[in-house]
This record gives structure tokens, C-alpha cells and sequence, in this order.
């Protein structure tokens, strides 16, 4: 497996190209739009003067796989069928599979006549399993692309330890990288080498995904019937879309940005951009979102006006208060997760939190504890905390919980387990099946910092947290209103 920059143009072909066709293989950025790794599949193509093939899958049996998450990505996939299912210039074959291996026998039988397989780069779940094992297996080349955020992760050569250090790397970074965009539409520069003349067991897949994503109808049909799912936690109200990504985007920018600073800790004015669903699936890029953010600055402002501030919050991009405060989220924070994960082999075990917080924990961990609470419990909301309570049914709900609660929902839980161990099994197991954006780097960095990660030693030293930052449902409902929320999420 070769990590390209996704920044890297040049395509370098060493001798004849062999095999039928370029194979992109869209494992998570799920995307036709601003996408590195298509835009360099599209070159590599025109290149070698071979046909494109648009891979795009749904294993029935993935981690934590859910009718919430398949349902989701389906209905993207459904939206890409539509715009390609009769491409004259490139070959889109969506599967998702009903019976375990039938989706990887696919992807063999399409690399076995591949001149190159190209794929995303990322660095947590079964894509980074997937891209390592097939690096081994495949004799063919295999590129992978970083189309994930702002800056590549090929940038960094050490796994950040807080925000400030990775801040302090972005801000020296961002003008290079901001002037070397991916392309809008880079289907729109593929040359039309025809389409590849596929065996029939591929192409009688390939027309059994378009039936199945035909309609909703039949993507809900199509979810209810795999019995691998934990159908238990259903499809939730907004749809995995390109289409439904843009329009949000659209609201936060028109109704919600300027006011970001002010009132996103305020669960009951939602000024959250609630993106990280589309973000997590690739539906839409962290470039064409900060683009957006950055017509909204003050008449007058441009790119120039950013320095360099060593690392500090406020005052390298300039212009609006709350503008500067959401671009730190997108870029700094959500970013400081994908590398530290590609530096981090066990990203999502405890022993990768930092030594201070793994001693001070484990001297904490036969404190005891007013309330322990079984899994089960926590999942059905059934703690004796209201607060808590409410997030959680937010979580089974909408799929998400508001920024702010969601750091409280992880303390408690931490509060309320026999150990911590238990505690970071728990979460991981309650993010990753409700939230649809579990399984990200962004996700594991929320639920990891409440452990330790990303932060430092806090004092007073307290029972069970020790020297972990401490958070209370009490404290929350003086600092922040939340009359309506618990209103609608917990019935009070």
C-alpha cells in the first residue's frame, strides 16, 4: 500500500500499465464532490488511457453494524446510483451484500483485472484493518488517499499530544495546504475511455445493488432483512445524503455561525453545526465546508490576513469571533484525531491514554461509587439522573448528543462503572452503535479525552476521577439552560 499526499498531482506510471481498468474503491469518503482520492483516480485513468470503475459497498456484518448506520450509508449510495447508474464514461458498481464474504469476493474479482487499486486513507476501524490487509495480498498496486480534512496526515510525523501542539503545526501549514484544493467535480476531467466489458457474475451484482437501492422502500426491506444488524436501534430522521448535508450546512451558515461562539454550549438554541454525520461518511469535505464558513467572514477579510499565533486559539484566522471558534473545532480539534490515530496503533485502547492519567485512574479504581450501573441500563437511559438520562435518549433517538452534554454523558459513565476499564468499554460500545458518527477518530477523541486524552492533570485531586478534569450534572444546569432539552428528552 502506497499513502499518496493527496496534495501530490503527478502521476508516475513506472512502465506499461497492465490489468483492464482503474479501480476506486469509496470506502468511507463517500463522496463525487472535493474528493483527493477520485480526483486521483480520474488522473491515473487518464494516464493510462483505461476505463474508471467506481467501487462502492455495505458489508452485512461490519463492527457495531446497526439498520441505523447500514441505513444511512444506503441512502448515499442510492443518491450516487442515481447520478451514475447510466455514466457513459464511468463504471459504478454499488453492492450492498445480504450474504458475510460476498462484498470481499467483489473486491478480488475486480483487482484480479485491475491495473491499480486506489482507495481512501483513514485511520481507525475496519478501513485501516482492510487497507493493511490487502497491502499484503494484492499484487497489483494499491494506493491509498488522504481526503479526510484540511491538513494531510502525511504532515505530521509524531502523534500530537493536546490540540496546542497540532494547532501550533496547522497554523505554520494552512495557506499551502488551502491553496492546494481538490477539484470540485473531478468526474468532469475523466476522459471517456469506454466502459470495461466485466465478467457476469460482476455485472449481475453490480445490477443487483441498483435494484436494491432502487427505492427507500426497498433500502428499508433490503436493511430489515439482514439479520446481522442490531435492528434494535432503527434509522433515525435525517438522511445520509449529499443532497441533506448541503442544506444543513446551509442552515448553520445562514442561521447559526455568527451566533457559534455565543451559544453553542446552549442546548436549547442548538447553534451546533450538527455536520459530523456527513463529515464521518465523507458526504461532504471539511474543505467545501470551511470555504463556505469563509464567505461569511467580514467584508473585507481574505486569506492573507492569517498568522501564525504559536498554537492559541484565537487569532490566526481573524474576522469573526465565532467564526475563528467553529474553524478551530473542524480544523484544529476534529483533526488532532485522525493524527493522532494514524500515529497511535491502539488509538482505542486505555493503555494509549498518557502515563498521568492511566496512574491516576488506576489509583482511583477501587474508590467507591455511589451508583454502578450495568450496560443494559445505561443504554435504556435508566439512571438516576435526569440530565444524564436525556442525553442518552437524544443518543437512541437522533443518533447524536448535543457537543457540550456529550463531554457530562462520558464523565458519568466513567462515575458510575465498577472501573475504568468498564467504563471505556461502555462508552465505546454506546457511541459506536447509537451515534452516527461513532467509529471516526473525532468520536474516539470525544470519549478518550474524558479520560485524559488531549488534556492535563486537574486538582483538587476527587474521588473515583482523581486528577481527571471533573464534570456534574448539578453544575451543568447552573451554567447552561436546558429547560426545553430535558423537556423534550427526559419528560421533565
Amino acid at each position: 500500500m502506497k499513502n499518496i499526499n493527496s496534495h501530490r498531482k503527478n502521476i508516475r506510471v513506472k512502465g506499461e500499465a497492465n490489468g483492464e481498468y482503474v479501480l476506486y474503491w469509496m470506502q468511507i469518503n463517500r463522496r463525487l464532490q472535493y474528493n483527493f482520492a477520485l480526483e486521483y483516480a480520474v488522473a491515473y485513468a487518464n494516464r493510462i488511457g483505461r476505463p474508471l470503475v467506481i467501487l462502492e459497498g455495505l458489508a452485512c456484518d461490519y463492527p457495531w453494524a446497526t439498520s441505523r448506520t447500514s441505513t444511512f450509508i444506503l441512502e448515499g449510495m442510492a443518491e450516487h446510483a442515481g447520478h451514475l447508474r447510466d455514466a457513459v464514461s464511468v463504471l459504478y458498481i454499488p453492492y450492498p451484500e445480504q450474504k458475510s464474504g460476498s462484498f470481499d469476493k467483489l473486491v478480488r474479482d475486480l483487482c484480479s483485472r485491475a491495473a491499480i487499486l486506489i482507495s481512501d486513507e483513514y485511520p481507525v476501524f475496519i478501513m485501516r484493518e482492510r487497507n493493511e490487509k490487502l497491502e499484503k495480498e494484492l499484487k497489483i498496486p494499491f494506493h491509498t488517499i488522504d481526503s479526510n480534512g484540511i491538513i494531510p496526515m502525511a504532515l505530521s510525523d509524531k502523534a500530537p499530544y493536546s490540540a496546542y501542539v497540532f494547532r501550533r503545526m496547522m497554523q505554520k501549514m494552512f495557506r499551502e495546504c488551502w491553496e492546494h484544493p481538490p477539484q470540485q467535480h473531478p468526474l468532469k476531467g475523466l476522459q471517456n475511455h469506454g466502459l470495461p466489458d466485466l465478467q457476469n457474475e460482476v455485472m449481475d451484482k453490480r445490477k443487483t445493488g441498483l435494484d436494491r437501492l432502487e427505492s427507500s422502500r426497498n433500502i428499508e426491506d433490503f436493511v430489515n432483512g439482514l439479520s446481522s444488524l442490531n435492528n434494535g436501534i432503527g434509522s433515525i430522521e435525517i438522511k445520509g445524503t449529499r443532497k441533506a448535508a448541503l442544506e444543513r450546512l446551509d442552515a448553520f451558515t445562514g442561521n447559526d455561525l455568527l451566533r457559534y461562539d455565543d451559544d453553542r454550549n446552549d442546548p436549547d438554541k442548538e447553534r451546533t453545526s450538527r455536520l459530523s454525520p456527513w463529515l464521518h461518511f465523507g458526504k461532504i469535505s471539511a474543505f467545501e465546508v470551511v470555504k463556505e464558513v469563509f464567505a461569511m467572514q467580514p467584508k473585507g477579510w481574505d486569506i492573507g490576513d492569517t498568522r501564525p499565533v504559536n498554537g492559541k486559539r484565537s487569532g490566526f484566522f481573524g474576522g469573526h469571533a465565532s467564526i475563528e471558534s467553529f474553524l478551530d473545532e473542524i480544523i484544529t480539534w476534529r483533526e488532532t484525531g485522525f493524527h493522532f490515530a494514524l500515529h497511535t496503533s491502539e488509538y482505542d485502547q486505555f493503555d494509549s491514554l498518557p502515563s498521568w492519567a492511566r496512574e491516576t485512574l488506576s489509583e482511583h479504581s477501587y474508590d467507591r461509587r455511589e451508583h454502578v450501573y450495568s450496560y443494559e441500563e445505561l443504554a435504556e437511559a435508566g439512571t438516576h439522573d435526569p440530565v444524564w438520562n436525556a442525553a442518552q435518549m437524544q443518543l437512541r433517538e437522533e443518533g447524536r448528543i448535543h457537543n457540550y452534554l456529550r463531554m457530562l454523558w462520558g464523565k458519568k459513565v466513567l462515575e458510575w462503572t465498577p472501573d475504568p476499564q468498564t467504563a471505556l468499554e461502555y462508552l465505546i460500545d454506546l457511541n459506536n452503535y447509537y451515534a452516527i458518527d461513532g467509529r471516526d477518530p473525532n468520536s474516539y477523541s470525544g470519549i478518550f479525552w474524558i479520560f485524559g486524552r488531549f488534556d492535563r492533570a486537574w486538582g483538587p485531586e476527587r474521588q473515583i476521577y482523581g486528577k481527571i478534569r471533573y464534570m456534574s450534572s448539578d453544575s451543568a444546569r447552573k451554567k447552561i439552560k436546558m429547560e426545553n432539552y430535558l423537556k423534550r428528552y427526559s419528560g421533565l
